[in-house]
Formats: C-alpha cells, structure tokens, sequence
C-alpha cells in the first residue's frame, strides 16, 4: 500500500477481497470515479454524511457487473451500474454489495459519462424541472457556470429550447472561457464584475429561474437580475460565506427562495418511477450528445494528493483500468 497523506487522512491500501457471493449480492468491478466537492468535504468531516471510519472515499462513479448471486434479478453479469445512494465509497476498484445497493444503467455510454450520471447531471435536471420550469424561448440565470452542475444546466436548457444567462468569477482567461460556454450552448455569458451589463442584459431577457451555487454577497446579482415572482435555488456555497438576501429584493419583487440536495431528492424518490424517467432522460441527452461529460483529468488511485490538490481546478475523474496497468500497482 501507498503511505498516508497526512494533509487530507487519505492513504491508498491494496486489500484481497472474498468475492463469495451472498444469494442477493453482486461482484462488481469499478469503471470510474470523480472527485467532487462533497468528497472532498466528506474527507475533511465538513459533510452531513460520515461513514465511520476508517472508510473509503467517493459518493459517485460506475461500475460493471461481474457475478451475480443465485437470487439476483435484476442485474446481469455485464451490466453498468451506480450506487443507489449516496456514501457507497467508489474510490476502489473491486467490491461486493447488495443487489439493491446498486441501479443499472444504459452500458453504452462512455466511462466518463456513466461515472459522472448521479450527481452533476441530476442536480442540473431537477432544478430545472422542479422549480418553474420556464417555458421555451425563456431564461435561467445561473452562477458558477462553469462548474459541473452549470455546464449540464446549459446543454440540458439548450437541448429543451431554454435560455440562458451565466456568470463566471473575473480571471484571466476569461474570454477563453466565455467561448468555451458559449460553444456547449450558453446563449449570454458574463463576468460577476460585468454587473451593470448584465443587469442591463435581463432588463431585455428577464430570467424567473436563477440557480445559485455560489452563494454569499453573489447571490445579490441573481437576484437583481430576476423578474418578479421568480424562484432562486440554491444548490451550493462555494464562496463560503453566508448568503445576502436584501429583504426589498425578496419581498418587493416576490421571490422565493428554495434550497436543493441531489443527496436529500435521492433519499426520498430512489428507485422511484420519477428517478427512472429522469435516468432515461439523462441517458438519452447523453447518447444524443446534447450533454457531454465535465471536462476533467484522468488519474490512477495512486495520483491522489494531486488529484485532491487540483479538484477545485478542474474535474479529477479516478479510472480503475488506469489504476491497475500503473507500474506502482506492482507489489516489490
């Protein structure tokens, strides 16, 4: 095994798994797995969900079937899955769960894209649909667009004929970035110092919809921006600070505020008809090509203080078949 990383309380340790199979279990073998910001709270102990230690790392990722039990039904040897539910710990390459522990999706998607299904993806679905979905030719605006959930937000509006508005922090490539948004399908991108152009903007192109990951002293541009009797949602708080709501912003123009968990939704609707329309839908948009995965880096288990390091840069996405043709995976 790799030694500790005392920054993070991470190590990577090698372990011979029992692959006897329980009637109602299946072996699987791992495809990917992303780092995403909860992971990376969940391993500073800042997250709701923490699974006694010593455990292991990851809320998200896909897998392939290998065995089943002799009860299994609805799993196939074959077969591409992810976990059910959220603290599954898909920062390893093989393990053994419960039939119902997992759900199957389409096997025809690429590595990235069954990896990341669960969380980004879904988060910019349900914002979309649950809170006054607008109609076609009508706005959202969102903060942190080039985050995970901010780029599937602009191609699932773009694939279902919604517009958008997307702010992104001041940095210097800026330009380059704005492009880049605008090439997945943005239709107006800005950045959060272009204040007065963007409020001049939705004075023309009035979003109802604002989805706010950002949260702190951000959140008042959103809501300037908005018509009245909108909804504000918020998914996150990067900014780390407490969010600024201005009451004559809210009560004079009659927005309300709404919070969102892809975590809290799953509990409540897993294994649901609703989930299992919103998989199809995602499923589709993915083999469409209308959304296509974050744009990420592609690491063995063995980069991770690097991959942790960077994750707040850009996507870190742990592949298992990298992993185990890595020359450090060889035991001295």
């Amino acid at each position: 095994s790799s030694g500790i990383n005392a920054e993070y309380g991470v190590e990577l340790v090698r372990e011979t798994l029992n692959t006897s199979l329980a009637s109602n279990q299946v072996l699987l073998k791992f495809l990917a797995a992303p780092v995403n910001p909860s992971d990376y709270n969940q391993v500073e102990g800042k997250y709701p969900i923490r699974p006694p230690l010593p455990a292991i790392g990851g809320n998200e990722g896909s897998a392939t079937v290998l065995e089943i039990g002799s009860n299994v039904r609805s799993l196939s040897p074959g077969d591409t899955v992810i976990p059910a539910y959220a603290g599954f710990g898909t920062w390893r390459s093989h393990c053994v769960a419960e039939e119902t522990a997992v759900k199957k999706i389409p096997s025809n998607l690429s590595v990235a894209a069954s990896a990341m299904f669960a969380v980004n993806p879904c988060t910019a679905f349900r914002m979309i649909e649950d809170f006054q979905k607008p109609e076609q030719g009508c706005w959202v605006i969102q903060n942190g667009a080039n985050s995970g959930v901010g780029r599937a937000v602009i191609q699932l509006s773009r694939a279902q004929g919604i517009r958008t508005v997307n702010i992104i922090r001041d940095r210097e490539n800026s330009d380059e970035l704005k492009q880049e948004l605008l090439d997945i399908g943005a239709d107006a991108v800005f950045t959060s110092s272009q204040r007065t152009e963007m409020e001049e903007f939705c004075k023309e192109n009035t979003p109802r919809l604002a989805l706010n990951m950002v949260g702190g002293r951000e959140t008042i541009q959103l809501l300037k921006c908005l018509g009245e009797k909108s909804h504000l949602v918020t998914y996150g708080a990067m900014s780390n600070s407490p969010m600024s709501v201005p009451f004559g912003l809210q009560v004079f123009k009659d927005i309300t505020l709404h919070s969102y968990w892809m975590t809290r939704w799953t509990k409540k609707h897993a294994r649901s008809a609703l989930e299992d329309e919103m998989f199809g839908k995602i499923a589709e948009f993915y083999q469409s090509g209308e959304l296509t995965p974050t744009p990420h880096n592609e690491n063995s288990f063995h980069d991770f203080p690097e991959a942790l390091d960077n994750a707040f840069k850009i996507k870190q996405l742990f592949v298992v078949d990298k992993t185990l043709a890595d020359p450090r995976n060889v035991t001295e």
